[in-house]
């Protein structure tokens, strides 16, 4: 699910909100940190830190460009990397979905972040 999905297909709507884009992130990255073991503050450093927060920031990049359909350049605004960096994160991730365990685990990330923007949605329309 894109973010465009959930302005009804309105590309404008999508590309002039950033807050809207924050937010997403800041959601994944929550999620991603809790459930692979870091801090949001090894999630969130300027330097690359162990390689399992380096792995959560990854993959929480991943979720954010592929998941959510943000563009890389909007991706790494919100994470705080050049969008090459951004790039390779979803290399590694792609790479990484070929062992069972971490495919289990990206899938049930997936999930709950479609149940988070679902809710998150009807919000809204209350």
């Amino acid at each position: 699910m894109t973010i465009k999905d959930s302005n009804n297909g309105r590309s404008d709507a999508a590309d002039n909100d950033e807050p809207a884009y924050d937010s997403v992130c800041r959601c994944i990255e929550t999620l991603v940190s809790a459930t692979l073991g870091t801090t949001l503050a090894e999630l969130r450093a300027t330097s690359r830190g162990r390689a399992s927060a380096a792995f959560a920031r990854q993959t929480a990049m991943y979720l954010a460009h592929v998941h959510f359909g943000l563009s890389l350049s909007q991706v790494g605004r919100n994470f705080g990397r050049d969008r090459t960096t951004v790039a390779h994160a979803c290399a590694c991730v792609e790479d990484s979905r070929d062992d069972p365990k971490f495919e289990r685990v990206l899938a049930c990330l997936e999930a709950a972040l479609d149940r988070w923007h679902k809710g998150f949605l009807a919000l809204g329309t209350r």
